[in-house]
């Protein structure tokens, strides 16, 4: 346990920050006898907060009481008597509980100054000291709880040292007239800053060392015996995506909600500048099993990174590099209705074409694939682009396997990317293509 050198409060040994005052928790000091000290100082005599027990002797046997309780007479009467003995001593067998009134008639004796931890000279009987003793200095002695009945005239116990928040520990209004303990709420408190609970009467996150009261609206969390799990209260994961520049580096970051998330140009400063994003683009759909992105009709298209190899259908769409490319089956071709054959090219067998795109319904060169295997790069393999240097000397490959075709990237520098037809769901740090540019996806 760490002690707050600040208002004494204890802590985890990796919190980082008090959890009563907020302040840098530091190493705990090395003499045992200043915390014991400082944990005294600090303690809550009143049990409006963690009921902690006052420092000082226990009272005398209870006597029987006549009548309603009242002021002891003679206070300061008798002579100073001896000092009940060191501190923390135990109270005698069959000894009340800690605040119960004295027996009635009997002289109470003022605590005596100068006891087993204190350093000054006794007062003399019925003198009382003119100020509180100093909050960080040498303990005068055992000092007798505040209890109810205490007479005016041995003045108002001392208020809380400097730089302990208001509420922990007795002030001006401690006794008859003080005002109630506020309520503390039923369970503990979620840190809106790094999710940690943190109980109610805590102002600070021990975490993080975010201020608790400064939360909107701080709700208390439900345990599992209150209410049942349902989706709403099951943890909602923390997402967002990250724009990742030409040169790999990370760019500005958009915030993901738990549900759904419309990205365009007209949700945010991230994506307002790309000219190839619609105005509303896609959707990104976050749950507590991951995460799913929609393409919402848009102009041009999601692209994912494929990760393993995949297999594709006749009509899709892939990019490489700066290319855009179609894959489509070439069937043989079949007699007119009236059987007229039509007339072609020798085939020697292609089974499928890539055709590149151009532009909207506007086509352009078209590559036959011919036997099991087809490559694609810049430099090597059957298909290449030589003046894009997105692409890779040898990007991907296209099999032909059992009739149908699988695409695989071959470890090329900027990734495959499949176009989504629908739908498409998404694993922690997927990449996105959204227009031109590039993003991360980061779920926790």
């Amino acid at each position: 346990m760490i002690v707050c050198n600040r208002c004494g409060k204890e802590n985890q040994d990796h919190y980082k920050f008090c959890l009563g005052c907020g302040a840098e928790l530091t190493a705990a000091p090395k003499s045992g006898g200043d915390v014991a000290m400082m944990k005294t100082m600090m303690a809550d005599t009143s049990g409006a907060i963690g009921g902690s027990r006052p420092l000082g002797p226990t009272p005398g046997p209870l006597g029987p009481s006549p009548g309603p309780l009242g002021p002891p007479p003679g206070l300061g009467a008798s002579p100073v008597g001896p000092s009940p003995g060191p501190l923390g001593a135990p109270p005698p067998l069959g000894a009340p509980s800690l605040g119960a009134p004295p027996p009635l008639g009997a002289p109470l004796s003022p605590p005596p100054m100068g006891g087993p931890l204190g350093a000054g000279p006794a007062m003399p009987p019925g003198a009382r000291p003119a100020t509180a003793p100093p909050p960080m200095g040498p303990l005068p002695g055992p000092m007798t709880a505040p209890s109810l009945g205490v007479p005016p005239s041995a003045g108002p116990p001392a208020g809380p040292p400097p730089g302990v928040p208001a509420g922990y520990g007795p002030g001006p209004g401690f006794g008859a007239g003080a005002a109630a303990a506020p309520p503390i709420a039923a369970g503990p408190r979620r840190c809106p800053s790094c999710g940690s609970d943190v109980p109610p009467s805590f102002r600070f996150c021990g975490s993080c060392g975010f201020r608790m009261d400064e939360a909107s609206g701080p709700a208390s969390v439900p345990s599992r015996a209150q209410s049942p799990i349902t989706e709403q209260s099951r943890p909602q994961p923390r997402s967002f995506i990250t724009l990742i520049r030409p040169d790999g580096s990370e760019g500005g970051v958009h915030e993901l909600r738990f549900g759904e998330n419309q990205i365009g140009r007209n949700f945010g400063p991230l994506f307002e500048n790309d000219g190839y994003l619609s105005p509303v683009h896609a959707e990104l759909v976050v749950n507590t099993g991951g995460a799913v992105v929609r393409d919402l009709d848009s102009l041009n298209g999601v692209f994912v990174k494929m990760v393993d190899e995949e297999e594709v259908q006749p009509g899709q769409v892939l990019r490489i590099g700066q290319e855009l490319l179609r894959f489509d089956l070439i069937s043989p071709p079949e007699p007119m209705p009236d059987g007229t054959e039509v007339m072609g090219s020798p085939n020697p067998g292609y089974w499928g074409k890539i055709t590149v795109i151009i532009g909207k319904d506007v086509d352009g060169s078209a590559f036959p694939l011919l036997g099991d295997n087809v490559t694609l790069g810049r430099e090597r393999g059957e298909i290449n682009f030589p003046d894009d240097g997105y692409v890779s000397g040898l990007h991907a490959r296209l099999s032909m396997r059992d009739g149908r075709v699988f695409l695989a990237d071959l470890g090329s520098s900027n990734g495959t990317f499949l176009k989504v037809n629908g739908e498409r769901s998404l694993r922690n740090e997927s990449f996105v293509l959204l227009g031109q540019q590039l993003f991360r996806l980061t779920m926790s």
